[in-house]
């Protein structure tokens, strides 16, 4: 089986790195964020 590979898992010091994420987060009428715990958790 296949593993997927992380910017853990690879060398990026001093390097640019694009990364793109979903991060599926509820949003309410106005389209403002209702809960960021997922985007929070992700920064390093």
């Amino acid at each position: 089986m296949l593993t997927k590979k992380t910017l853990r898992d690879i060398d990026v010091k001093g390097k640019k790195a694009l990364v793109r994420v979903d991060f599926n987060v509820p949003i309410d009428e106005q389209g403002n964020i209702v809960d960021d715990l997922r985007i929070k958790a992700s920064l390093p």
